[in-house]
């Protein structure tokens, strides 16, 4: 989806196509380990969904807690 969006917008905008070019040049430089991934999560209770990649880890903002749940998170 991401690559499709960048694909049209560089096909429309030559400076975009420019500088994405550019960007993708540099970002070949960068090798960051030997690209196998492990993913784990341990203890705690979760509320938030998380997302986790290769070289990212993203996870929501926690939400309050509701009057029938414990305020600690872990």
């Amino acid at each position: 989806m991401l690559s499709t969006v960048l694909a049209v917008r560089a096909a429309l905008d030559e400076n975009f196509r420019i500088g994405l070019e550019r960007w993708h040049e540099q970002a070949r430089l960068i090798r960051a380990g030997d690209g196998n991934v492990v993913n784990e999560i341990n203890g705690g209770t979760f509320h938030e969904p998380v997302m986790q990649g290769r070289d990212i880890f993203f996870t929501a903002a926690p939400r309050p807690a509701t009057p029938d749940e414990p305020c600690a998170r872990g």
